[in-house]
């Protein structure tokens, strides 16, 4: 079972990641309602589409909030006013088998002028509480771009293209890509 939680809070981790938009053309319904936040403005963003030009390195933060329930419900509020959800809210989840995960995302990243981050890094802290996770979890991951000096090309830890994970911390087993792999 441990593995199986495991999995599925990675498989969440990355989708979390993937709607900020490292990914490019299976979330372009997504990116067409989406702004990135902070980044317009005549400093930023030129053409005043909402997203920063080319070029622009921004910086980002943002909370978000995942619930789920072992009969696949989920509730996941992304923090940008976009909700993705199979019940109305947390409290229509199965309260016995809840789990609940908090997120906070930073970011400085390149969009090259559209929702997708092309070119930077992300870092993710996530507190993880309830059905899986009866004592707690804390989970902190960041992810560089090869054009971030701590890039280290390791295909081990690639995770789209040219990004791979730096550091992905998982408690109790410590920083994964930095641990031996036998």
């Amino acid at each position: 079972m441990k593995k199986t939680i495991k999995t599925r809070l990675i498989a969440f981790i990355t989708l979390l990641t993937l709607t900020l938009g490292v990914f490019t053309d299976p979330f372009q319904a997504i990116a067409a309602q989406t702004t990135v936040p902070g980044h317009s403005g005549s400093r930023t963003d030129k053409d005043n589409n909402g997203i920063s030009d080319a070029g622009v390195y921004v910086n980002g933060h943002y909370e978000s909030t995942f619930a789920y329930d072992a009969n696949g419900d989920y509730y996941w509020d992304l923090g940008d006013g976009r909700v993705f959800k199979t019940v109305p809210s947390i409290a229509d989840l199965d309260q016995d088998t809840l789990t609940v995960c908090e997120y906070v995302i930073n970011y400085r990243a390149d969009f090259g002028n559209d929702p997708f981050m092309n070119q930077g890094w992300i870092q993710n802290h996530i507190v993880c509480r309830g059905y899986d996770y009866p004592k707690g979890a804390v989970f902190y991951y960041l992810i560089v771009s090869d054009t971030d000096p701590r890039y280290t090309g390791d295909p081990d830890w690639a995770i789209w293209g040219n990004w791979e994970y730096f550091v992905l911390v998982v408690s109790g087993e410590g920083n994964l890509p930095r641990l031996p792999q036998y």
